[in-house]
């Protein structure tokens, strides 16, 4: 999907239903996306024009149909992840295209955005957390051994988790951990009124009321839905009798309602495609290692072009005066490109080929100077010789 959307929706938006079309028939044949788009453009992988919907609230709201909305790829996604993609080898699809053998992200894309990723494929559970980039990047450092203390970094929630970091450190260096969270509230004694911000993900709204029936059909407790302005659900006393008692006992029933476990599992298919719980930590190693390989392949990329051009430079500084001698003398093209082996030694097969790329006329106005050049070409090796540090750089600001 965000290969569909590098390709068609780079610099403008487009409507939804066109980026499903582009992925169903060069990609992806067995249904529609919409969505993957959806929870790209929730989680910011996609910039959405429309509406999305929401999974705030009491209930969910749905997005409108594809047609009626648009997206293009977020800068987020582009810096991450598609910067490199040239230099990524490229695979036949079953569908007759080209598809990246992966993209070069400098973080697994599974981590990043702000909705765990889950779902069970192969026969396995897998239920996979988000981090902030900021602590993705401590982490990192320390997995390369540059940072030497240890942070301890907690999966994106609006929740507060409960549990110790020797949790927390369980499922980054093992891939799975029980993490106790409990929801946030702010209680208001003198108006009898809470404010419910949060609840353990995977639990619904309706699992809340079920547990206060008994409140809500006695008109003890009524509710207000703010959750698309304020993102809150109020809870407040109805009756005027025993209202401090009653108010206390539903806020230590609530306190025990949004209590709750997530269950991680970081269950993926390696890139022998093997089925394994693979730790935090060596997701993010294996994709530093991964984006660090695909610079590289910049880097010598960019030094071969560049001393290629040099090497052109060079030859027409040999070559022109020779050229345009023979030109002013009236010589078609092959004459002329004879006399220049003949006198200058340079190949015709080269000399055919500048040709061919600059023109004629180029060629005798194109500045030779490679001194630039050449440092340029100094800096891309002394960049490809200090590899790691030229790929932190990259991370320093993202």
């Amino acid at each position: 999907m965000l290969l569909s959307a590098y390709k068609i929706a780079r610099n403008k938006l487009v409507k939804s239903r066109q980026v499903d079309a582009y992925t169903i028939g060069h990609y992806h044949p067995h249904g529609e996306c919409y969505g993957t788009i959806v929870q790209l453009v929730r989680q910011g992988f996609l910039t959405g024009q429309g509406n999305f919907g929401t999974t705030v609230g009491v209930e969910p709201v749905g997005a409108a149909a594809p047609r009626y909305t648009e997206c293009r790829i977020s800068e987020l996604a582009l810096d991450m992840a598609f910067k490199y993609i040239k230099y990524v080898p490229w695979v036949d699809t079953e569908l007759d295209d080209k598809e990246p053998q992966f993209l070069p992200s400098m973080y697994p894309i599974c981590l990043l955005g702000s909705d765990y990723t889950q779902g069970i494929g192969f026969g396995f559970k897998t239920y996979i957390p988000c981090y902030t980039v900021a602590d993705l990047y401590k982490r990192l450092l320390w997995i390369l051994g540059i940072r030497k203390r240890k942070p301890i970094i907690a999966p994106i929630t609006d929740c507060q988790i409960v549990s110790d970091s020797s949790v927390l450190d369980e499922l980054l260096t093992v891939g799975k951990a029980k993490i106790d969270v409990e929801g946030i509230i702010e209680v208001d004694t003198r108006l009898n009124k809470v404010k419910l911000r949060s609840w353990p993900p995977g639990k619904r709204f309706e699992s809340f009321l079920n547990k206060f029936s008994k409140e809500l059909s006695d008109n003890m407790i009524g509710f207000s839905d703010l959750s698309v302005t304020e993102t809150e659900i109020v809870f407040q006393v109805m009756r005027e009798r025993n209202r401090d008692k009653i108010f206390k006992e539903f806020v230590d029933k609530l306190r025990t309602a949004i209590k709750g476990t997530i269950s991680f599992e970081t269950t993926v298919v390696d890139e022998n495609q093997k089925v394994q719980v693979m730790p935090i930590d060596q997701m993010l190693l294996n994709t530093f290692n991964r984006f660090k390989d695909v610079n590289e392949v910049m880097l010598s990329s960019e030094i071969e072009d560049s001393k290629i051009f040099i090497t052109e430079m060079k030859a027409l500084e040999t070559i022109r005066p020779v050229l345009s001698e023979s030109l002013k003398n009236g010589n078609d093209v092959d004459k002329t490109l004879e006399i220049i082996e003949k006198q200058t030694g340079v190949s015709k097969k080269l000399a055919a080929e500048m040709i061919n790329k600059y023109r004629i006329r180029k060629l005798l106005t194109l500045d030779t100077d490679t001194a630039q050049l050449m440092m340029k070409v100094t800096d891309l090796t002394e960049r490809k010789e200090n590899i790691t540090t030229f790929v932190l750089d990259q991370y320093g600001g993202k």
